[in-house]
């Protein structure tokens, strides 16, 4: 059995004649062909390991497994898909008087995946362009409060730092993100 095989990218919600195009074809083998680089499915599981170590770290309490999928966009007239993630389901608050400590934990976790991803394949970009992305939507959110001024740059400069000084000096934590990639990839049909 071949590891592109092995592969699960969920395309439900498209039916059987547009599975038959081209056009979904062609998405589906960029994304098989993406998945099956070699090392590409344990970074990306221990880049979603990592951001799961961390939230957990800032109170995430449960997750959901989201595995690869491609979805038809009728805006565009294309699929669109994502690689396999996990999605938060209850991220808990700040206690009174624990905003910054909080903060700086949830920074950290969405910055975990990039750093790991990174710390394992040096060559990758770390995948963290959306994690990014999400963090400066929660950092423009929290800004519109008079009482918060957050410096998105700052603040994800300095979660990264944090997350690479965590990992070099307590090896155990790189061990639970191994151990949880592995969980999540079969979580994930990878």
């Amino acid at each position: 059995m071949s590891e592109s095989s092995k592969i699960t990218i969920n395309a439900d919600g498209i039916s059987a004649q547009q599975k038959a195009t081209a056009k979904f074809q062609s998405a589906y083998q960029d994304m098989l062909f993406q998945l099956s680089a070699p090392g590409f499915i344990p970074v990306l599981c221990a880049h979603e390991a990592a951001h799961l170590v961390f939230f957990t770290m800032a109170g995430l309490k449960e997750y959901e497994p989201r595995p690869a999928s491609l979805v038809y966009d009728p805006k565009i007239d294309d699929y669109v898909g994502h690689l396999a993630a996990i999605q938060m389901l209850d991220m808990s608050r700040w206690d009174e008087g624990d905003f910054w400590p909080w903060f700086h934990r949830v920074a950290c976790g969405h910055a975990a995946g990039g750093v790991v991803a990174r710390k394992l394949m040096p060559s990758s970009p770390g995948g963290d362009d959306g994690d990014k992305d999400q963090f400066k939507e929660l950092c423009d959110k929290l800004n519109t409060d008079p009482n918060i001024s957050i410096d998105f740059e700052e603040w994800w400069k300095r979660a990264q730092e944090t997350v690479a000084r965590i990992l070099e000096e307590h090896p155990p934590i790189m061990d639970a993100i191994r151990e949880q990639a592995l969980a999540l990839q079969k979580e994930f049909g990878l």
